[in-house]
């Protein structure tokens, strides 16, 4: 097939390897790594270091995100988990802090964006004090790696003792609206592996969660263990740093969690530490009691993978509350608490899998993975691209997208009705979810089927996000209805024009990351600005934001619904909301 490349800039001006490094030694002459009351504690330099020594011995790590939006306040969140779980005699080895958006930007860019849910630093002595208020090692995974202030970002965390820093994923996923600088974003983080790669030695570890870039688009489980490997090439072989994958928030099924982790685990010659295996985030919703057999599930996979082989990733109990809101102290401790109990327990059913069979599904994956890698390498050389030139390769993957990857070069046995021309040889589980989803609502609708033919729908979310824009898509879609689908992270004037070229009425937002009344206010006025007022507008997701200087977000759906804005946020319903604006 004929690849067709969406370049954002051409990346055959960037600048050579030779003056990328000249760059990296100039920044890291006068660098020294921080130590933080962790590592202090456990007689490490980095957190690298101690997950060597972690490995075999037993111990399973354990992490909590803190997404509060004030050093204040995630300072005494963090002080309470950790003061809770030790009374209640348990433990947590590291705290994951959720950057905002805004910290992706340099300072002087981030004029016009909106602010979400998550912390800024604001200054040089936060930063300093991430590491000293708890014995809890503190990551740095989101707008860090793969943003256009990496640099920045990167530096300061390496000073205060953050050793592990991402996401090396956000790269081909956060855009910033009215914001296209893909050259200084490709050399920034060019640099900022480099960087990390100067303390590959001393454990420093590059972050990548793939469920945040490809991995929630890739379709085939065997190509996205080859998109690790890519991933892998350009930040080790290439740039010098040490690359520890994450994944999970995509994988419902423990024993697929099981079988990836070990597959990725084999491309990793340098056997450098995993991160974490975030929580399955796709299975949480508004029924908590379900969400707690979700936590259960997916946790007790974790464990058991790390217990029988240990790769150096901490498991992550996901909050019950957490696709409802901001979790609080209370319901991170009931989550820890309820995984301690599940380490003891996963050797009981460990005993009696059949590690056989999770081998051999492993081989296939792992021996697939190999020759969609080669396929892309291959492809790529025959593009024109620079395939040692590690800002050639990730520029030019973000031009040609997870489609086409898969399309041209991915493994699966090619079927002209399939999905993308191939059937998986392992479906994702976002896919097999997706599809077990959409068909459980779409039975229910009564006269689903041509109940939206003619009806224009335009789509996309406000963030890397799109599980939920998926799942409606795949409604509208068995309805009859055109869906235009903008993707993920969409600006309001790219929502605007995109009504005015297709004719469409309809709008459906989904929304994840705190911004969503910021959102509907600045689409509605675009929407005014170009006299669209008969356009309806349906958001859906997390629907909360910090309102008035608060410090923690709180539910905006009766706002949305005051300023005209659907919020009813429930996928079963689309249908019939869409029907009733005709």
């Amino acid at each position: 097939m004929d690849i067709k490349m969406n370049k954002r800039f051409e990346y055959k001006d960037l600048p050579d390897m030779k003056s990328i490094m000249s760059d990296v030694d100039k920044l890291t002459k006068d660098l020294k790594i921080g130590q933080t009351l962790f590592l202090k504690e456990k007689g490490c330099k980095t957190e690298g270091e101690y997950k060597k020594k972690c490995l075999g011995n037993g111990h399973v790590m354990k992490h909590s995100h803190i997404g509060y939006n004030t050093w204040d306040t995630t300072k005494e969140a963090c002080e309470k988990l950790y003061n809770e779980l030790q009374k209640r005699g348990s433990y947590i080895d590291r705290f994951g802090f959720c950057m905002d958006n805004v910290m992706g930007l340099p300072e002087e860019w981030r004029k016009g964006q909106i602010q979400g849910t998550g912390l800024v630093m604001k200054n040089e002595d936060e930063w300093m004090q991430i590491g000293q208020i708890v014995p809890v090692q503190p990551h740095c995974g989101d707008m860090m790696i793969g943003m256009m202030n990496g640099v920045e970002n990167c530096m300061n965390a390496l000073r205060a003792g953050v050793t592990t820093i991402g996401n090396m994923s956000h790269y081909y996923n956060y855009e910033f609206p009215g914001i296209d600088r893909e050259d200084h974003r490709t050399i920034n983080t060019m640099t900022a592996v480099g960087i990390m790669g100067k303390f590959k030695e001393d454990g420093v570890i590059i972050h990548s969660n793939l469920d945040d870039g490809y991995g929630g688009q890739i379709h085939d489980m065997a190509n996205l263990v080859g998109w690790a490997k890519i991933e892998r090439y350009y930040v080790e072989t290439l740039l010098g740093g040490g690359l520890g994958h994450c994944f999970g928030n995509l994988f419902s099924n423990p024993i697929d969690r099981i079988i990836f982790n070990l597959a990725v685990w084999e491309m990793n010659p340098n056997q450098i530490p995993g991160t974490m295996i975030y929580g399955n985030t796709t299975e949480y919703g508004n029924d908590l009691d379900k969400n707690t057999g979700a936590l259960a599930s997916f946790i007790t996979g974790d464990i058991i993978g790390q217990q029988h082989m240990s790769t150096g990733h901490a498991v992550v109990p996901i909050p019950v509350t957490e696709a409802v809101r901001i979790p609080t102290v209370d319901e991170m401790v009931a989550a820890h608490l309820e995984t301690d109990m599940l380490i003891k327990k996963a050797p009981c059913v460990a005993e009696f899998l059949d590690w056989n069979k999770i081998y051999q599904t492993k081989d296939l994956l792992v021996a697939c993975g190999n020759v969609f890698f080669e396929r892309v390498m291959n492809g790529l050389d025959s593009l024109g691209v620079d395939i040692e030139h590690p800002g050639e390769i990730m520029a030019a993957l973000k031009a040609i997208g997870p489609a086409q990857l898969e399309e041209a070069w991915g493994v699966g046995r090619q079927e002209k009705e399939a999905l993308r021309g191939r059937i998986p040889v392992r479906p994702t589980n976002v896919i097999r979810d997706l599809q077990e989803q959409s068909h459980d609502i779409m039975v229910q609708i009564d006269g689903l089927k041509d109940s939206l033919k003619g009806v224009k729908v335009v789509m996309g979310t406000t963030d890397a996000h799109e599980f939920g824009k998926q799942l409606v898509k795949e409604i509208l879609l068995g309805a009859g209805a055109t869906v235009f689908d903008l993707g993920t992270t969409v600006s309001t004037d790219e929502l605007c024009d995109a009504v005015i070229e297709t004719e469409s009425r309809i709008i459906c937002v989904s929304t994840y990351n705190g911004i969503g009344l910021s959102y509907g206010k600045e689409l509605l006025a675009k929407l005014e600005e170009r006299d669209l007022k008969d356009v309806h507008i349906i958001m859906g997701g997390l629907l909360n934001e910090n309102i008035d200087g608060k410090e923690l977000p709180e539910d905006i759906s009766d706002q949305l619904r005051e300023i005209g804005i659907n919020a009813d946020n429930k996928a079963e319903d689309m249908v019939k909301i869409i029907k009733s604006y005709l």
